[in-house]
């Protein structure tokens, strides 16, 4: 998960009135690091609370709602895998778009309180609009498309918009005497989002699958809670604003002062324009950003920045693959047997892996692995992370490719989107052969034949005799692609229903029965030991899907209140079955629709392994090489630009996921890891030609900022500050005075 998005601000200066004791406290027991647990804890500002549990619920709200959105696309919106694929990965790119706008608002017009707070609302609002359109009850399909597509819009718009804002405003609330406080908050503040992603992660899955919202209610839109699912997450929002809100009137608050983003933009654009303009033979400048109209120091730090851009042009394709975890992997997930002992995984739960192992792989590499290389004198560099980052991120490709491979092999082959397809039941108690268009089914009683598979559009003509010696006839058509069609012989009638191609999720099986009772009565079939309803079939009538846990099932069929009959079915792990319920309960038998998954979940680990050593070798090490190579005006600009590589990887997703060039899942896999290694080699090409920045560089730059914060915190204390107008505003965005208790 892309948790080391949110950190790595610098900290302006701090006029709370309790700044004072915490100035004293640290001084008067000399090093801040040699502080008590409870000297440490008396020296937060008490507000932090308010920010580090505003963070939790915000992250819990994000990743919750996002950890279940796939299969409300898929289940409940009823979209292809493609289709929810593409959204998914939409709604990702547009809440890595807005950080850009969302900072450039707080630096430019509102300020970071006034943009949180007003995002925040609209984060809320996008919560109301998706948790309604999850409901049951809401009466259209395009009512339930419509609000759910504005709702992650408007989720989008605040995540994103906020996301700058959040850790930047919990950094400006302490003093510069405070720095060591302040590196302890951002620890703080990183475990809240994972704290806040893990057991979101967890949780939510099971308030869709688990709790039963809609007691008294049939029908496919009931079988799971999707509202609650939504639900919860929103109310986290509200909560998370809440809190935020009411840490006001202690909070310390900057006016916006211009944001360093647009100025660079400007530099830019002005040094591409003036270059085109100025005629070759008077071209003397040697970089083109020279050609600009900004100071000196806005060219010399755009130079940098345009030098680390160079460097991440590869980055999307890591992104491409990593945020997959969330979609492709996900519905791999639903094909796997979720059972661990007495443990089951839901396909949504799965994510649940990444931020477990990014806790155990972080301090895991930081004490063992790279003492370890330091030891052994290994230059471990930090571009040479990244690098093995590519490759370690392409091998889980490879991993998931195998497994799908293995999962093909077992699944039940289903029509493509160029075809439809047709399956014979036979209730009858004779052999028997049916002919389709010129091809021949030799069926057995009580059997089911497999799928004959035709054009989609085409018109089927079938034809049998039955045991009773009558010529039977008939005609298939107007099916739509990719659907199949059941038809059950019995006595001398046939008659159709659809066959079902979705399996359940939920680490059981499922099953429908159909009444093809001799006597032509309705029957009535309960469900022993669960609490699915009891209901009535009428003749030639099927059922709504039944799921159960996997092992036996017992069906009791009745005639009204008199029971017929008890029927035992063996249902296994992700099975799909039909029940031909008749009179007796040896005229009755079942047939399998879809056949089991016979992998185990525990077989996705090792991709989620191998993905999240990628994760700590890229996105960790890439968020401190860019912050150490970057000019202290810069630093935040190559954040915003870092979560925009973020959008450009899910585009590439979106892209081939629309494209639908690919029929089979594991060629899909083996294309993104070709890609990601293609990228690997363009960035070991690029790490080669880098040219790396002495951090010393900017080290006087640094100092002076610390001692102008220092002194402006120090006059506020004397009661003597004064609000000053940047002397360069033109290209520094932390150069002015604050207000406090101020609504901005």
């Amino acid at each position: 998960m892309q948790k080391g998005d949110e950190s790595g601000v610098e900290m302006k200066g701090r006029g709370n009135s309790s700044q004072k004791d915490t100035v004293s406290l640290v001084e008067s027991r000399g090093d801040p690091e040699n502080l008590s647990c409870m000297d440490t804890l008396r020296s937060y500002p008490k507000h932090i609370v308010f920010i580090i549990i505003n963070e939790f619920c915000e992250r819990f709200s994000y990743y919750g709602m996002r950890s279940v959105l796939l299969l409300y696309l898929r289940n409940y919106l009823h979209w292809d895998d493609d289709t929810a694929t593409s959204v998914y990965h939409a709604f990702t790119v547009l809440a890595y778009l807005f950080p850009i706008v969302g900072g450039i608002i707080a630096d430019s017009y509102w300020g970071r309180y006034k943009t949180i707070v007003v995002l925040s609302v609209v984060y809320v609002f996008g919560h109301v609009l998706k948790t309604i359109g999850s409901i049951p009850y809401v009466p259209t399909h395009t009512a339930h498309v419509v609000l759910s597509m504005l709702g992650l819009v408007f989720i989008a718009a605040g995540t994103g918009g906020i996301k700058p804002c959040v850790s930047s405003f919990g950094g400006d609330q302490f003093s510069p005497e405070q720095s060591y406080l302040r590196k302890q908050f951002f620890s703080i503040f990183y475990f809240a989002i994972n704290a806040g992603s893990l057991i979101s992660t967890f949780i939510t899955p099971i308030f869709r699958a688990d709790v039963n919202c809609y007691p008294n209610e049939e029908g496919p839109e009931f079988d799971e809670c999707y509202a609650l699912a939504f639900g919860v997450p929103g109310a986290l929002m509200v909560v998370a604003l809440i809190l935020f809100i009411a840490g006001s009137k202690w909070y310390t608050y900057y006016p916006p002062e211009g944001s360093v983003f647009v100025h660079m933009c400007k530099c830019i654009y002005s040094g591409i324009r003036n270059r085109w303009k100025t005629p070759k033979s008077m071209r003397k400048e040697v970089h083109w950003i020279d050609y600009a109209e900004a100071t000196d120091k806005m060219k010399r730090d755009t130079k940098y920045v345009l030098q680390i851009l160079v460097l991440f042009i590869p980055i999307p394709a890591f992104w491409a693959l990593f945020d997959q975890q969330g979609s492709r992997w996900t519905l791999q997930a639903i094909k796997l047997d979720g059972n661990i002992g007495s443990i089951n995984f839901k396909p949504d739960q799965i994510e649940v892996i990444n931020p477990l192992l990014i806790l155990i792989l972080i301090p895991l590499f930081e004490f063992t692995l790279y003492p370890l290389l330091r030891h052994m004198n290994i230059n471990f560099s930090a571009l040479r992370k990244m690098s093995a980052g590519f490759l370690f991120t392409g091998i889980s490709f490879i991993i998931a490719a195998v497994l799908q491979i293995q999962i093909d092999k077992g699944l039940t082959v289903l029509p493509t989107s160029s075809q439809f397809g047709i399956r014979v039941i036979s209730a009858q108690p004779c052999a028997l052969n049916i002919t389709f268009n010129d091809r021949y089914n030799d069926m057995k009683p009580f059997e089911a034949s497999n799928i004959n598979m035709f054009s989609a559009g085409a018109s089927v003509d079938y034809s049998y005799q039955s045991c009773a010696g009558s010529a039977i006839s008939g005609n298939v058509m107007n099916v739509a692609s990719e659907e199949i069609v059941d038809l059950f012989l019995y006595q001398d009638h046939v008659t159709t229903q659809h066959m079902g191609t979705h399996k359940t999720e939920d680490g059981g099986g499922r099953f429908t029965i159909i009444n093809l009772a001799k006597s032509t009565r309705p029957l009535t079939y309960e469900v022993k030991n669960t609490d699915l309803r009891t209901d009535v079939l009428n003749w030639q009538e099927k059922s709504t899907n039944l799921d159960v846990p996997w092992g036996k099932a017992t069906v009791m069929i009745k005639d009204n209140a008199t029971l017929l009959y008890e029927y035992d079915l063996e249902i296994e792990v992700g099975a799909v079955y039909t029940l031909v319920a008749d009179n007796t309960a040896e005229d009755s038998f079942y047939v399998r629709d879809l056949k089991p998954n016979n992998i185990n979940v525990a077989w996705i680990f090792p991709q989620f392994v191998v993905i999240s050593i990628g994760e700590v070798f890229i996105s960790i090490t890439g968020l401190e090489f860019s912050y150490s190579q970057a000019p202290p005006s810069m630093k935040s600009v190559l954040a915003s630009i870092w979560l925009l590589m973020v959008s450009f990887g899910n585009i590439i997703v979106l892209i081939v996921a629309e494209a639908k060039g690919i029929e089979k899942q594991s060629d899909e896999f083996f294309l993104f890891a070709g890609l990601v290694f293609v990228a690997g080699i363009a960035f070991v090409f690029l790490a080669y030609r880098y040219e790396p920045v002495d951090e010393d560089e900017f080290a006087a730059e640094m100092k002076e900022d610390e001692e102008r914060n220092k002194m402006r915190a120090e006059e506020y204390v004397r009661g003597s500050f004064r609000k000053e107008k940047p002397a360069q505003q033109q290209e520094e965005v932390n150069t002015s005075g604050i207000t406090h208790n101020t609504k901005l």
